[in-house]
Order: C-alpha cells, then sequence, then structure tokens
C-alpha cells in the first residue's frame, strides 16, 4: 500500500510538472500574435512545414530559419521591444515556440542526455 501511495505522489508531481511547462493560445486567423517568452535570444518553433528557428540578434536577425539552415520567407514577423511579433496569424503558423536556450536536461542511467524545452507554447486557430 505505501508502495502505491508513492507512485500516485510521484505520478501527480510528474502531471503537474508537465502542465507547467505547456501552455495553450487560440487566436484568430489574421490576427497580430505576440510571442513573448521572456529574454530570448532565439525561439525555435515546430510548424506543418517543419522545425523553424527564429533569431533575435546576428547574421539572421529578425528571421526564421529552416532546419536545413536556410532563410524562411520572414516578412510577416517582426521584433518589437524584445518580443517575437507575427503580424497576420496563419495556418502556417500553427505550432509550438519555446526558447531554444531552455532545455531542460536530464543524465540517464548510460550516461546520456536527454532534453526537452521549457515553456512550450502552442498555438492554433479558432475553428
Amino acid at each position: 500500500m505505501k508502495g502505491l501511495r508513492i507512485f500516485i505522489l510521484i505520478s501527480v508531481l510528474f502531471i503537474l510538472q508537465g502542465d507547467a511547462s505547456m501552455a495553450r493560445e487560440i487566436v484568430n486567423e489574421g490576427d497580430e500574435v505576440p510571442i513573448d517568452l521572456g529574454d530570448a535570444t532565439e525561439i525555435g518553433r515546430t510548424v506543418e512545414a517543419g522545425e523553424q528557428t527564429f533569431y533575435f540578434h546576428g547574421e539572421h536577425k529578425g528571421k526564421f530559419v529552416g532546419s536545413d539552415g536556410k532563410e524562411v520567407d520572414s516578412s510577416n514577423y517582426e521584433i518589437r521591444n524584445g518580443t517575437l511579433i507575427i503580424k497576420k496569424f496563419s495556418k502556417a503558423d500553427v505550432g509550438g515556440y519555446s526558447k531554444n536556450e531552455e532545455m531542460i536536461l536530464t543524465e540517464e542511467e548510460d550516461g546520456s542526455y536527454s532534453g526537452v524545452p521549457g515553456l512550450t507554447l502552442f498555438i492554433s486557430i479558432k475553428n
């Protein structure tokens, strides 16, 4: 019985921690949508087109870059006061957004590491 209580307690803590790292937002298509994930230097997103990274500094400042290293058309995005602004949210923007530099790392038993993003914001369009 004591083992079952410990298992339930650990499960509840895991679920609460997992929910704390995710947020959901539902927006209207065409809305201006600010994405403020704190003091980010990069924001990664996973959308239908694949994984992309938005840069606040450096060579690709103000642009999304795909996982293939090529810049994505970023005319619909801007940086305003340290916040990523999607000028007109579209189906191409639906997905998960997180700070690339904020990974929660765990050392596995075999000495390897696994990581998951910290806060992830999932944005979808109202039906």
